[in-house]
C-alpha cells in the first residue's frame, strides 16, 4: 500500500475527533450521573465559548 501525504492528514484529523469525541463522552457521562459543579461550569463555559464563535462567524 501507497502512503500518502492526504492519508496521513487524514489519520491524524480522525485520530484528534475521535480523542474530542471520547472526552465529550467522558464529561457528558459524568455530568449526567454525578452533576459536579466543575463539570457543569465547564459544559455553561464551552457552550458560552460555543455560541460566541459561532455568532462571530455569521456576524
Amino acid at each position: 500500500m501507497k502512503d500518502t501525504r492526504f492519508g496521513a492528514v487524514a489519520a491524524n484529523v480522525l485520530s484528534v475527533g475521535a480523542r474530542g469525541l471520547g472526552w465529550f463522552l467522558w464529561y457528558f457521562l459524568r455530568l449526567i450521573y454525578r452533576g459536579e459543579p466543575k463539570v457543569i461550569a465547564g459544559f455553561v463555559g464551552a457552550g458560552l465559548v460555543i455560541v460566541a464563535l459561532v455568532w462571530a462567524i455569521v456576524r
